[in-house]
């Protein structure tokens, strides 16, 4: 191909920031009109973007003046599309495609579609074209005219290139990382060609690790493909990506982070944490947990010490859509469908885990268990507290194999979600309903009330884009280096003022003013964050609100938002961050990547060498994790509902070890350095 020409006109759309580069360029050569000759292929596909620049973006040439612009555009791709006739025609498409300029080597397809010039295109030289230039096959691909008149030349092309054809499936058709135009695949691939694809590529050395993951991974409810992996090719993917990873991890390449528990006999205080580097560790008086190992007390501990969900009720191990950066979040293939955790919330469901094994096997040392805690939660307690009968929960003995152990759970888990389903719909709990009841998602289940949580409405990502968004401009004013992560993170800690910003920054301001997202003092212009952003931001950072905590004030203000459509209600049991999750870590059905724990044991999922080995053993404790903040969740709910079930005895007990304090102090002076210098001691 010829060299890049950065003057030729380029179509970008009108939604693009870059839609009037050229306008200069278009008045040039409209000014031209019969006199601007079409003499290269370069010249034939320039007279096409300027017409298409036209149509797209018409205001673009307002202030043209004496120029018919309609009649000059058309003429001049009438006559780009006679010259691309002629020249296909005589010279053969590899001649005229290698005299393409680089920058228009994907319009140069859009034009040969536009003036209906496939028909003059040869099997041969389709052929001739993908064996010398195979980056054409996508383009080729996207043409379904080309497709349908070269299947047999198309296909075989794809099957000699399987590292660019196998990527190129992949990316279509798994990730979500999707070209904008749609490809067809020829009508004589089979499901042998395409595996035979996806295995030749699996032998390059070049194979990409995010491409292996699609491969095992692959979204088989969600993707247009006809076709999707073999099963020889998901074990062959999933053993080349693991063999990948560890060698590139071996090179110590990757970001270490680490959740640790300890169970300290000399500290007082019920909590203290402490942090080296990435690594976080969350201490726990031995005094306060060896003291009260009874029932209620073991799971008052888990509700108000451990991390499984938050004071509010949330669960802590759910990940959260805006709390990665744009750009971790852009970085590599992701799977269609896929859950998205991230290294955030792996750290929480990480901590969450590792302090209820510890908790776990701390009362075992003390002859209680967690497991008859939680039996006690089912079969007594909401029967004696709420008046409830029904409830019912057995796990496994203390002497059972890990593999039992799993094989028990899962159901277990079932069987406590199925009752409260039964509840939340019946108003009790009716045994003879139980076969018929479906349990498909943790979305499904309802709350007891109709406004359980408060979730994003309609418009909150518009205006949580300009607020919470790394990518919103205003998080940058005129003069200053501020490094704030955000536009409401900027006016929360520095001295901010509308003077500051760009004339063209005025309308934003002004509307999120007008919607009281932002304040602006009459007399300096400072700005500054409002009650309403900053309910938006719990939003924002945790998926949803729980409203149960919330005073009359602030359902007030919720209720505002929700009338604007900012916010809305949720009537679930679970908000939605933590319904997916759950479906994630229990289920197969709903993520292409689920973890699918209950599955796993429910069938034959593996072969089984050692019933206790330590994967298995790992996979029980996710699962006793799991069903601690169902619990949890469960009990808060009925509580809210029936009005009881609150602690009664306090014990006058220091809850937060100096520790925690002082970590709390370091993270926000952290905060407080990165904009507009250190924070004063």
């Amino acid at each position: 191909m010829r060299d890049f020409n950065h003057i030729r006109i380029v179509s970008y759309g009108r939604n693009d920031l870059a839609a009037g580069a050229f306008k200069d360029r278009c008045l040039y050569i409209l000014e031209e009109g019969p006199h601007f000759q079409i003499a290269t292929i370069n010249d034939a596909i320039e007279a096409h973007q300027l017409k298409l620049t036209f149509e797209t973006v018409p205001e673009l040439f307002g202030d043209a003046e004496g120029i018919d612009i309609a009649n000059t555009a058309s003429a001049l791709f009438a006559n780009a599309c006679r010259y691309t006739r002629e020249t296909l025609a005589s010279s053969g498409i590899l001649e005229v495609y290698e005299k393409t300029e680089i920058q228009y080597d994907t319009q140069f397809w859009g034009l040969v579609h536009a003036c209906g010039a496939e028909k003059l295109i040869s099997g041969e030289e389709i052929s001739e074209l993908l064996s010398r230039h195979v980056e054409c096959l996508a383009r080729v691909l996207e043409n379904d005219k080309l497709v349908k008149s070269f299947d047999v030349e198309i296909g075989k092309s794809l099957i000699e290139n399987p590292y660019y054809s196998a990527e190129l499936l992949i990316h279509e058709y798994a990730t979500e990382s999707r070209g904008q135009s749609t490809i067809h695949l020829p009508k004589c691939l089979s499901q042998g060609d395409f595996d035979s694809i996806m295995a030749a590529y699996l032998d390059d050395q070049r194979a990409n690790p995010n491409c292996m993951k699609a491969l095992f991974n692959w979204p088989s409810g969600s993707t247009k493909c006809r076709f999707s992996p073999s099963p020889d090719v998901k074990v062959r993917a999933k053993r080349a990506h693991d063999e990948t990873m560890d060698a590139l991890f071996r090179q110590g390449t990757g970001l270490k982070y680490g959740a640790g528990v300890q169970i300290d006999p000399e500290q007082i205080a019920c909590k203290g944490v402490k942090a080296e580097g990435l690594t976080l560790t969350y201490s726990f008086s031995e005094t306060w947990l060896g003291k009260y190992t009874d029932h209620a007390s073991v799971m008052n501990n888990c509700r108000y010490l451990l991390d499984v969900v938050d004071r509010s009720g949330l669960m802590a191990a759910p990940a959260h859509s805006h709390e990665e950066s744009t750009l971790l979040a852009t970085l590599g293939s992701h799977v269609l469908g896929e859950y998205r955790a991230n290294v955030i919330s792996s750290m929480r469901e990480t901590l969450a885990n590792v302090e209820v094994v510890a908790y776990a096997h701390f009362l075992e040392s003390r002859g209680a268990r967690l497991e008859d805690a939680l039996e006690w939660a089912y079969n007594v307690y909401f029967a004696e507290e709420y008046s409830i009968s029904g409830f019912t929960l057995a796990l496994p003995s203390r002497g059972a194999s890990w593999l039992d152990k799993c094989k028990s759970i899962g159901p277990e888990i079932e069987r406590a979600v199925k009752s409260y389903s039964v509840y939340s719909r019946m108003g009790k709990i009716d045994g003879d309903y139980f076969p018929y009841e479906s349990f498909k998602s943790f979305g499904d289940l309802n709350a007891l009330s109709e406004k359980k949580y408060a979730i994003g409405g309609t418009c909150f990502e518009r205006w949580g884009f300009f607020l919470f968004s790394d990518q919103c401009m205003l998080t940058y004013r005129r003069g200053h280096d501020d490094h704030a992560r955000c536009f409401f993170d900027l006016i929360t800690k520095a001295t901010v003022a509308i003077d500051d910003y760009d004339a063209a920054y005025a309308k934003a301001l002004q509307q999120l003013a007008d919607r009281q997202l932002v304040s602006i003092c009459e007399e300096t212009g400072a700005l500054s964050p409002t009650p309403r952003s900053i309910c938006l931001k719990a939003v924002w950072d945790n998926g949803a609100i729980a409203l149960g905590g919330c005073g009359d004030g602030d359902l007030a203000l919720i209720d505002g938002l929700v009338s604007d459509e900012m916010l809305s209600y949720c009537g679930k049991l679970f908000a939605p961050d933590e319904a997916a999750y759950l479906d994630y870590m229990f289920n197969d059905a709903s993520f292409p990547n689920s973890q699918g724990l209950r599955n796993r044991y429910d069938h034959a999922h593996s072969p089984i060498a050692d019933p206790d080995a330590e994967g298995i053993r790992s996979d029980y404790y996710r699962m006793l994790t799991l069903l601690v903040a169902i619990t949890l969740k469960i009990n808060d709910e009925l509580s809210a509902a029936t009005g009881r079930g609150h602690l009664e005895n306090f014990v006058d007990w220091p809850y937060y070890d100096e520790s925690v304090l002082e970590f709390a102090k370091k993270m926000t002076t952290k905060r407080h350095e990165t904009i507009g210098g250190t924070a004063p001691k």
